[in-house]
Formats: C-alpha cells, structure tokens, sequence
C-alpha cells in the first residue's frame, strides 16, 4: 500500500513537470512569434523618400524613427491579443536592420505556486533590409 501511494505521488509530479514544461515550451513558441512579427512590421519603416527617388537599391536604407514608430505600434497590437505580459521590449533599428528583443515572465500551472523567483522566457528576432 505504501509503494502504491509513492507510486501515485511519483506520477502526478511527473505530470506537472510534464504540463508546465509543455506550457513553457508553448508560451516561448509564442513569444517567438510576437518577436519575429515584430520585426517585420518594423521593417516597413524604409526611407520612402529615397525609395521614390532612385528605387529599391543599395542606396536605400530603413528610417530609424519610422521603424520604432511601428515595431512599437505593432508590439502593442501583437500583446492586447495575447496572454503574454512583456517585461521587456527592446527594438534596435540601425539603418540596414532591425534587432526586436522580447522578455516575458512564464507563467506556470503547477510551479507558480513555489516560493521561488518567476522564471522568465526571452525572444530575439533580427530582420536585415537588403532590396
């Protein structure tokens, strides 16, 4: 009876482990996602005026201000949709590229309960312009 009772313990941990490692493996997938949407939203942001003037060639570049203007819009819109609740949002435009870095904080079924600190999931995501 004793071995019995182990035995039932010894699987219902192995089910949590099982379902919040599942769980966190799901919600870093999707804050993949979020990153690498991001990064191309941000790439929209090319220089249009240059664009019109000579066309999408090597002369063209991405406009650094457009670029954040709407990677952070779309980050925005990306998060009110999803359960994901970011920590950390850095997006770096240098001209040629776009680097979106995400973090989020997991949120776990069974482990939450623990008193340990939260563990956190980070996404990176880099876009290079190359007409």
């Amino acid at each position: 009876m004793l071995l019995g009772i182990g035995m039932i313990g010894v699987c219902l941990l192995a089910l949590a482990v099982v379902t919040d490692s599942a769980s966190a493996f799901i919600q870093q997938r999707e804050l993949q996602s979020i990153a690498d949407s991001i990064a191309l939203a941000g790439a929209q942001g090319i220089d249009i005026e240059q664009y019109y003037r000579t066309g999408a060639g090597q002369a063209t570049r991405l406009n650094s201000a457009q670029v954040l203007d709407i990677a952070k819009t779309h980050a925005v819109a990306m998060t009110a949709d999803s359960e994901i609740a970011l920590t950390n949002i850095e997006i770096e435009p240098d001209g040629t590229s776009v680097l979106v870095t995400l973090n989020a904080p997991l949120r776990l079924t069974f482990f939450d309960s623990l008193p340990f600190d939260p563990v956190t999931a980070s996404a990176s995501a880099r876009l290079d312009y190359a007409p």
